[in-house]
């Protein structure tokens, strides 16, 4: 199983990616013991998510208490339940992602999850803007900002996600933000900067 970190609540914690039907049914069963800095991030692809039919958890066969936290598409968390060591009760919401800690995490409703990328960005992997002609009229070396503050916000979390996982998903939800920030760009009014220099 992958391994990744990932930020939530001021806290690292390395976590075992639940990608596959297998590990999502096995989960946290059976482990005695759990660092306090590491966990289980549970991924659910589009297909998986249906608001109709929340995401179910339980703690049947599972050992340990958990936080248990569900993770909307926008990577906040939106429902944390405590579990309770080899019970049946279900835990349900809707989710994208559901992280698995140690009880007593700290993490609360509204928390931001953050996926931690140890790519480092190359001279090969700087941003050019093209005009409409395929003529390069500025090059971003990253300190640039070419979204609203809260949508760059949004990108920089999915590209962190994408390039954690490296999955054609994650880079496929990144490239359906950016669209859609763009669409919303082409209907506002420009704001332009003075530069100080």
């Amino acid at each position: 199983m992958k391994e990744i970190k990932v930020h939530i609540a001021g806290k690292t914690y390395k976590v075992k990616l639940a990608e596959t039907e297998e590990d999502k049914h096995k989960g946290l069963q059976g482990v005695t013991e759990l660092p306090e800095d590491e966990g289980m991030l549970f991924i659910f692809d589009d297909e998986e998510v249906d608001t109709t039919n929340p995401i179910s958890f339980w703690m049947k066969d599972t050992l340990i208490p958990l936080d248990i936290v569900f993770i909307n598409d926008d990577l906040e968390v939106t429902q944390i339940f405590q579990g309770v060591p080899q019970t049946e009760d279900m835990m349900e919401a809707d989710a994208s992602y559901v992280l698995e800690v140690n009880q007593g995490s700290g993490i609360n409703i509204g928390d931001e999850l953050e996926f931690e990328s140890n790519k480092k960005i190359k001279e090969s992997d700087r941003m050019l803007v093209l005009n409409s002609g395929g003529e390069v009229q500025m090059e971003l070396d990253g300190g640039e900002r070419i979204f609203s503050r809260p949508h760059t916000k949004t990108l920089i979390k999915f590209a962190k996600k994408a390039a954690a996982t490296n999955k054609d998903n994650d880079y496929m939800a990144l490239g359906k933000r950016m669209f859609k920030f763009l669409g919303i760009q082409e209907k506002t009014d420009p704001e332009y900067v003075e530069s100080k220099n």
